[in-house]
């Protein structure tokens, strides 16, 4: 599984690359930087929950891919459906390990704080990728700036409590620094 989640490229690239960060890449990414939240703001939050959805929050994409979350909303709906179904390929093909298959299925249904907090953080290393690679994916997409105002004001407005201020602040810098943003 780890294979083909290493093969699985995203919209975003490695900072001072032209090579696309994987799934892999970006799990691991992700759970350095709730760990790092968590222990910098002392957050009250179950600190094995979050790295055990951090890691595997997007092992659904084996099977289902990755789509960018400035996708047209029918294919962002398809992308609902085929999570789904390839979570209940994983949950069968690991069934041994019921461990992370339940780790899976519980940050799906984002019922907790942990799982919520790491949603929010997978949306703000998005934001820190962007920056750090001159929004390159963002420009190569054609991505405008009323767009990722819009996108971004609306994560942010459903992103975890124990990250809003964070991720609202990270919102507001990246509106002042994006590539195409109104002079």
């Amino acid at each position: 599984m780890i294979d083909d989640l290493s093969k699985i490229e995203r919209k975003s690239y490695i900072p001072g690359t032209n090579r696309h960060e994987n799934d892999i890449e970006h799990s691991l990414t992700v759970a350095i930087l709730c760990w790092y939240i968590h222990n910098t703001y002392a957050l009250d939050l179950d600190i094995t929950k979050i790295l055990k959805y951090a890691l595997t929050h997007d092992f659904v994409e084996r099977y289902a891919g990755d789509v960018s979350t400035f996708a047209p909303a029918a294919e962002r709906a398809a992308k609902v459906v085929r999570e789904q179904e390839s979570l209940q390929r994983l949950v069968g093909e690991f069934s041994e390990f019921s461990d992370l298959t339940s780790t899976m299925q519980q940050y799906e249904l984002k019922s907790d704080e942990e799982s919520l907090f790491v949603w929010s953080v997978d949306k703000i290393q998005q934001l820190l990728n962007g920056e750090l690679t001159e929004w390159k994916s963002y420009a190569k997409d054609g991505i405008t700036y009323k767009a990722f105002v819009a996108k971004y004001d609306e994560l942010a407005f459903k992103s975890s409590p124990y990250c809003r201020e964070i991720f609202e602040g990270i919102v507001a810098y990246s509106k002042s620094a994006y590539y195409n943003r109104p002079k």
